[in-house]
């Protein structure tokens, strides 16, 4: 069997959840020593396809008459993997699909969803080839921190003071920056603890806008690149979602796997995808969200680390490649 893992986008941006879903993707595959390519008018069986912006690309994989598969939801955070869209007027917040989204999917032989309620989303808008939850894959061995020269680096890249703690928080730059208001009154009330707000398609205008009001110790900063982030979860004691839109699962599961303490807002993840007070705080209001920060770094409420740790240590590199082997197997033999 060979697999094509498409995700090329057009940007020059650094590695961020579309990438690293492909990277995850390819690691499971080398796990059950299967064979993969990038290369869209090379030879393969089946094709794995992750941006609804190659919508027209899977053209080519059903010219060749093999299955298309489309991971769908994982990757949120990134524009180059998105597949929803958000409106916000008169107090109402709605989420829906691209177009070019749910047409990339009704091409498709067959959907990957992240978790039951996601798949259930999908149906509700439209979606009417086969879905299946596979769960996404997670290489632990990257958050080992046995390698202190790792952690270090985001404390040299960003010259901050390594005996600080740190606060992570990602979400999007845009004109409202919905959401924010609870890490920067969570910044406000510690500082001591380094707050760190890193996001999408930044823009200067915004960032300054937002750092007028900002505390000192909260910081805003573009995607960086993929060893500086993890090196930032390594050292985040917290990992926020303070925006109300939905969120990468993949970067939740990394953050799991880093043993950072979740605090997410609700409306930014599937309802199934987390359980509150179990493996992470989840909170609709702003004000809650910073309580539960600043509680948590006063150690007022316990950790649920070591529960979401042994949670994400279910999808493990071996399982995904397994269940992923399963799934290519059963499309290019029906």
């Amino acid at each position: 069997m060979k697999v094509l893992v498409y995700f090329q986008p057009n940007s020059k941006r650094d590695i961020f959840e579309g990438a690293r879903i492909r990277n995850t993707i390819k690691g499971a595959l080398e796990i059950a020593e299967t064979r993969y390519t990038s290369n869209l008018y090379d030879s393969y069986d089946v094709a794995h396809f992750l941006s609804p912006d190659d919508e027209f690309k899977i053209n080519v994989a059903l010219e060749k008459g093999v299955p298309v598969v489309v991971s769908a939801l994982f990757g949120e955070n990134d524009p180059a993997a998105r597949f929803l869209n958000h409106k916000s007027k008169d107090g109402k917040r709605s989420t829906f699909l691209k177009p070019k989204a749910l047409r990339m999917m009704n091409k498709a032989t067959l959907v990957l969803a992240p978790c039951e309620s996601a798949k259930q989303f999908l149906i509700d808008s439209g979606v009417t080839k086969p879905i299946e939850v596979v769960v996404p894959g997670i290489n632990l061995a990257r958050f080992n921190f046995s390698r202190t020269d790792e952690k270090e680096l985001f404390y040299r890249y960003f010259r901050e003071d390594k005996n600080k703690r740190l606060v992570l928080a990602i979400g999007e730059y845009s004109n409202n920056m919905e959401g924010l208001t609870a890490l920067i009154n969570a910044a406000r009330k510690r500082e001591d603890v380094l707050f760190y707000y890193v996001g999408s398609e930044i823009s200067k205008s915004i960032v300054n806008k937002v750092s007028k009001i900002a505390p000192k110790n909260l910081h805003f900063t573009t995607i960086v690149h993929d060893d500086i982030y993890r090196s930032m979860l390594l050292n985040a004691t917290v990992f926020m979602l303070p925006g109300y839109n939905l969120a990468g699962v993949t970067s939740i599961v990394e953050a799991m796997a880093a043993n950072c303490q979740l605090i997410v807002r609700k409306s930014a993840i599937f309802p199934d995808f987390l359980k509150n007070e179990k493996t992470a705080y989840i909170a609709e209001f702003s004000e809650t969200l910073t309580s539960l920060c600043l509680d948590y770094l006063d150690s007022k409420i316990d950790s649920t680390t070591e529960e979401a740790y042994q949670k994400v240590s279910e999808y493990n590199l071996q399982q995904f490649g397994n269940q992923l082997l399963t799934i290519y197997g059963t499309l290019i033999n029906r």
